[in-house]
């Protein structure tokens, strides 16, 4: 099977583990202390990119733009189910960096617009007990949502020939979980924060394969990075041994904020959006950074 579909399907059995075995207090600063690490490795391993956005006026100039935008976001307390939403939803559709012939764009167009509706319907399903998705009528998400599954299945037949069997299986994977999510949704509630949990899971095994092919120690920095710094928020945490001090407000706080700040950084920095985004942020050879 596929390193990114292996690990999609790791990522959802880690969430559903953290999840299921954790509560209260504990699951809140396991959570936090997850995204806090994902926050702060998504901005050291952008760093270069980071510079050379900055460095060019081209770029730095719609990049303050969008910022802000987040802020006005941030200010305004726009829905964070939204926002992650947009977020959660492109960097599923937009995470394969696959190499098409030109005679291809049309089905890989025709392709990613059907992930994207479909992606957005599996999120609008599985939460839709939240006052922002509850006025959708369970006809109109459901039916919308069983023809989203028939185009997405019809254009990726459309590119069996170019994508074969693996590339089948890992631009489909998420989207077979999400329906088996949906039909577990009418026994179980799912929560916003599970789905952020499985985001946070899915980029922290996703550089595993590029730090293995780089050598020289770099797969157990990342590993040894990560730990630290999960186990360093979690020993402050309200959970830990400063939970007199540090209250459980504080962490949601600086939680709120950072959500806004790497969401609203990632259409920046991040390759896993749609190219009328990216285009504004790049020069030269696409890079790699965590998402």
């Amino acid at each position: 099977m596929p390193i990114h579909a292996l690990t999609r399907i790791a990522a959802v059995f880690i969430t559903a583990l953290i999840a299921s075995q954790t509560t209260g207090i504990l699951w809140s600063s396991l959570f936090w202390s997850i995204a806090f690490v994902h926050y702060g490795l998504a901005l050291y391993y952008s760093r270069h990119r980071i510079l050379a956005v900055a460095q060019n006026a081209s770029s730095l100039v719609p990049a303050l733009v969008v910022l802000s935008g987040g802020g006005v976001l941030y200010a305004g307390q726009f829905s964070l189910l939204v926002y992650f939403g947009v977020h959660h939803v492109f960097n599923e559709v937009y995470l394969l960096d696959r190499k098409f012939p030109v005679t291809e764009g049309e089905q890989r167009r025709g392709l990613r617009i059907a992930a994207v509706l479909l992606n957005a319907g599996i999120y609008a399903a599985l939460l839709r007990n939240y006052s922002e998705l509850a006025w959708i009528e369970p006809a109109f998400l459901f039916g919308g949502l069983f023809f989203f599954y028939g185009l997405f299945f019809y254009r990726l037949n459309q590119l069996r020939p170019v994508l074969g069997v693996k590339g089948m299986i890992d631009s489909s994977i998420f989207e077979a979980f999400g329906l088996l999510l949906v039909l577990s949704s009418f026994f179980v509630r799912f929560d916003l924060n599970h789905i952020v949990l499985y985001h946070f899971i899915f980029w922290s095994l996703y550089p595993i394969e590029k730090f293995k092919k780089l050598g020289d120690g770099a797969l157990w920095r990342y590993a040894a990075i990560s730990v630290v710094m999960v186990a360093g928020f979690v020993l402050f945490s309200p959970a830990g041994v400063a939970g007199a001090t540090v209250s459980e407000n504080l962490y949601y706080q600086q939680f709120i904020f950072w959500s806004y700040a790497h969401i609203t950084l990632s259409f920046v920095l991040s390759d896993a959006h749609p190219a009328w985004i990216t285009r504004w942020f790049r020069s030269g050879r696409r890079q790699w950074a965590v998402q």
